[in-house]
């Protein structure tokens, strides 16, 4: 009889939390490839609709700001879940409280650069719908990150709590010094 691996599954070829964890990182980027594409180009869709004026052209590349802000942010956010072992869908999570990088300063920078990153590219496609959409879609970001909160108190109880009390949820506090 021939000895299968304990790592790996001889069908797939990939270690198994392995292969999670790739298939929850193809996922995420599927999910943000739509909603980047999705929300600008739909709220275009819905300014045709209702006869609104697209964003003059000056207002328009204002939006490269924030969008930048919120790349760079997302990027920041997600090598700091790579680098513990996990990813931001909750298929894959990190195997500890992520509380470095961006996670220092604020308890959601994910959800935060998709704030900048969407508003950026709404501005930059000229719709005030999408821009509007992108406001509009902080309700349930409200209720997701209260869920959120509610599993990772359960998953790593005190040092969540410590850290939920030390790092603000949205507006990151300027650094302490230490002298």
């Amino acid at each position: 009889m021939r000895e299968r691996s304990h790592r790996t599954n001889s069908s797939e070829g990939i270690d198994p939390p392995l292969r999670r964890i790739v298939l929850a990182w193809i996922e995420t980027a599927c999910l943000f490839a739509v909603l980047y594409v999705g929300l600008p180009l739909g709220g275009r869709l819905a300014d045709d609709a209702l006869r609104v004026v697209p964003l003059a052209d000056p207002v328009r590349w204002l939006g490269i700001g924030p969008f930048l802000l919120g790349a760079s942010v997302l990027g920041w956010s997600l090598a700091a879940f790579a680098r513990h072992g996990g990813t931001p869908n909750p298929v894959a999570p990190p195997t500890s409280l992520v509380t470095s990088g961006p996670f220092a300063r604020i308890r959601n920078p994910i959800i935060v650069s998709h704030f900048f990153g969407l508003l950026g590219a709404s501005l930059l496609v000229g719709s005030i719908s999408a821009a509007v959409l992108v406001f509009l879609l902080g309700l349930p970001a409200q209720a997701l990150v209260r869920h959120e909160e509610r599993v990772l108190e359960a998953r790593f109880g005190d040092a969540f709590r410590v850290y939920r009390r030390a790092v603000p949820r949205w507006i990151p506090r300027r650094p302490r010094r230490h002298s």
